[in-house]
């Protein structure tokens, strides 16, 4: 038996338990009176209805000594035969219990105050009202102990340590909740779109910012629909706790009953493309401020509210300047470079309130020309060089050196550095110029012939030749196996008289023959 009376416990200890449940067991278990058949240490041994006994426990050695065998008791008791002690509370719990379901409310009577919630008493029964559930008259509530609140039941604790004692839980906030969505939903019938109402910005996110309308009820304002400017982060506009109009944008009514609605901010104020002067045109020089920076290019912000981009190609004629040497807040003047009233996009230009530094290239540079450069940016196919303020031009991997083929560039030159070279072609409409850094000096190449007698360096002894390079000059060259004197003693780093024999400067090789 002791068993069964922990089943009871057990079920109705569950602190959230549905209600349909707990109405079924409540209503199921009847008060009746019964026999002591016995009576021991471990409690007393009733007699049930169905010829059964039981095991009734829990009792004190004190409470023991006030029943005899053969005495009646009152118990609770359910049909499958689980009995436990009678409590004289049990009625007006069951009472209460059995409300539940209709949605009834309790007139609650505040005894104490907790450390979280309140103490309450219905009809001479307590329950606690746990803080998050006081709701409005919190802090009222919280101040004094002798006010009464309207509660509903929504739960049923059991206090093990204190002798298996139900406590229910109770809310107000629940009332509050279920009146203030009939009034939300009142409410929500009659707005429609393009209602202009108040409302309380409650959190903000990454894509926009969400505002409660009513009690229940909040919308979302898209992180576009915030301003007409450009918006990276929308606390820059709103805050927590702000309170705003808003435009209803959409209602939409969700699969699962609730219902979605966007709401606006920007469109309260006249569009900026309407205050732009509709005079406005292509070569137009306009002044504003910079609103925003990317590595695409600048946004400039006119009087209107208008934004031009102003993109990374039209920054400079210098192409070292880039959109990190621009700041936001500051002022720039530019040409517009195309307008789209359809569209609303403005492209704009700094480098054009310039003259073009390749306009006049013919007076400033010409090929031929030895010229000092400052090594701009490196390529997989060569070196970018600055030769005047704005103008760059390209030197080719081949045009870099005589003897070396150079495949990364970086590995022999840094960024800044400078570099002497001669223009080898310029090309004004297509803005491009050509230039060399070997070509400064004379081609090594053509002063060797077939036949000349040489003086070259041993730099390795292969199986299948040897590696060296002319004295003079530096340029490679080879003594292949095959014109070796096997009796020949070589040695690195020694000096050999040779004869060519071919020379190929495309493939930077010219093959010797030992003198």
């Amino acid at each position: 038996m002791e068993g069964k009376r922990n089943k009871i416990s057990i079920e109705q200890a569950n602190p959230f338990t549905g209600f349909d449940n707990v109405v079924n067991s409540i209503s199921d278990i009847k008060t009746i009176c019964t026999n002591i058949e016995f009576k021991s240490e471990a409690g007393l041994i009733v007699s049930l209805p169905n010829n059964e006994t039981s095991l009734l426990a829990d009792f004190t050695p004190e409470e023991l000594l006030k029943f005899d065998t053969g005495s009646s008791i009152d118990v609770h008791y359910d049909p499958d035969g689980i009995v436990c002690k009678y409590n004289d509370q049990y009625d007006i719990y069951k009472n209460i219990i059995l409300k539940t379901n209709s949605g009834n409310i309790y007139s609650a009577q505040i005894i104490d105050k907790l450390k979280h919630g309140l103490l309450v008493t219905i009809n001479g029964l307590q329950c606690f009202l746990p803080e998050g559930q006081i709701g409005l008259e919190k802090e009222n509530c919280s101040q004094t102990y002798i006010n009464t609140i309207d509660v509903k039941l929504i739960s049923i604790k059991l206090k093990e340590k204190e002798g298996n004692r139900f406590l229910p839980i109770v809310s107000h906030k629940i009332i509050e909740d279920e009146k203030n969505a009939i009034e939300a939903q009142d409410k929500l019938r009659n707005i429609k779109i393009g209602s202009i109402i108040q409302g309380t910005v409650k959190n903000i996110t990454s894509y926009g910012v969400f505002v409660t309308l009513f009690p229940t009820i909040e919308g979302l304002i898209h992180i576009t629909d915030l301003s007409w400017k450009r918006v990276s982060d929308p606390s820059e506009i709103l805050s927590i706790g702000q309170n705003i109009n808003v435009i209803i944008l959409g209602i939409k009514q969700m699969n699962d009953d609730k219902t979605q609605i966007s709401l606006g901010l920007k469109q309260l104020t006249q569009r900026p493309w309407e205050l732009l002067d509709k005079n406005s045109k292509k070569g137009d020089v306009v002044s504003g401020s910079i609103c925003n920076i990317t590595d695409y290019g600048i946004f400039i912000m006119l009087s209107s509210g208008v934004q031009g981009l102003v993109h990374r190609t039209e920054l400079s004629w210098n192409p070292k300047i880039t959109s990190k040497d621009f700041h936001k807040g500051q002022i720039v003047t530019a040409k517009i470079i195309n307008i789209d009233w359809e569209k609303e996009k403005l492209l704009l230009s700094i480098k054009q309130m310039q003259a073009d530094p390749w306009e006049d290239i013919e007076g400033k540079i010409a090929v031929g020309d030895v010229v000092r450069t400052t090594i701009s940016n490196f390529t997989n196919w060569g070196i970018f060089v600055t030769i005047v303020n704005g103008i760059e031009g390209l030197i080719h991997l081949s045009e870099l050196s005589w003897t070396e083929k150079i495949k990364k560039p970086q590995d022999h030159y840094t960024l800044g550095e400078e570099l002497k070279a001669i223009i080898i072609s310029i090309d004004k409409d297509k803005k491009k110029i050509e230039l060399s850094h070997k070509q400064i000096q004379p081609n090594p190449w053509q002063k060797y012939s077939v036949g000349q007698h040489v003086n070259a360096i041993i730099l390795k002894i292969e199986k299948h030749d040897i590696q060296l390079k002319l004295e003079d000059d530096n340029l490679p060259a080879i003594i292949p196996a095959r014109l070796v004197y096997r009796d020949y003693n070589f040695e690195e780093n020694s000096k050999l008289e040779c004869i060519i024999q071919e020379i190929d400067e495309n493939k930077r090789r010219i093959i010797l023959a030992i003198a």
